[in-house]
């Protein structure tokens, strides 16, 4: 698989086969992926590779957080009011196809609570990848965990791999913290599902548009 294939077919898959990851496969794919860049060459960037009891440890304890409406807590901004309009719009459009493809009514709650719950189940993927950064670091780190999550997703597909990156996860920083004995020196930033693709899943025959190279690039010549 060249480059260009990965990156035109990485997409965000939302159902995995009952098929363990090979830790050995997971070794070669960290072993490759470390070669990420980062500014001044920092590598902040800390992996926990969750499997097993420990993966369903923190599903079932995420689930329950949000079943309990327990308050949403990020270790960094989120998301804020007064962003532009036309990244609201955006995030619109998103919902709006995901929804439709499902056949989802937001306006249902029962449907809608199930939707948001299979983040947190992982989708069912066998691995779960959570990614970490000291929590006294500047925020241009931030930009180095995105280079490095964006190269274990394309890696993955040279494995015969799938992925789905979350950052739905960060919400419920001291349940995972709790639950995992992370110190709260660490920063919970974001998640990746991995494992090998349900092909035959409706789920995953969902696409999303891209913006047209002349909406977002400027040539000042």
């Amino acid at each position: 698989m060249t480059v260009l294939e990965a990156i035109k077919s990485r997409k965000s898959t939302r159902a995995f086969l009952d098929k363990p990851v090979e830790k050995e496969v997971l070794y070669k794919l960290f072993d490759i992926a470390r070669f990420a860049p980062s500014g001044h060459n920092v590598q902040p960037w800390e992996i926990l590779v969750l499997t097993g009891q420990t993966k369903n440890k923190l599903s079932d304890a995420l689930v329950e957080a949000v079943k309990s409406s327990v308050e949403r807590q990020y270790d960094y901004i989120y998301e804020v009011k007064d962003m532009p309009q036309y990244i609201k719009d955006r995030r619109r459009a998103c919902n709006t196809r995901v929804f439709e493809f499902k056949n989802l009514d937001p306006k249902d709650k029962v449907a809608l609570q199930e939707h948001i719950l299979e983040n947190f189940r992982f989708f069912n993927a066998p691995v779960e990848l959570l990614l970490l950064r000291e929590k006294n670091l500047g925020e241009n780190t931030f930009i180095d965990i995105g280079i490095m999550a964006q190269t274990i997703m394309l890696l993955a597909l040279e494995f015969g791999l799938a992925s789905c990156p979350k950052t739905s996860i960060a919400a419920y920083a001291p349940v995972i913290k709790k639950t995992l004995n992370i110190p709260d020196t660490k920063m919970v930033i974001m998640s990746i599902s991995l494992g090998y693709p349900d092909n035959n899943a409706y789920i995953n025959k969902l696409t999303m548009d891209r913006i047209a190279v002349g909406d977002f690039v400027t040539f000042l010549d």
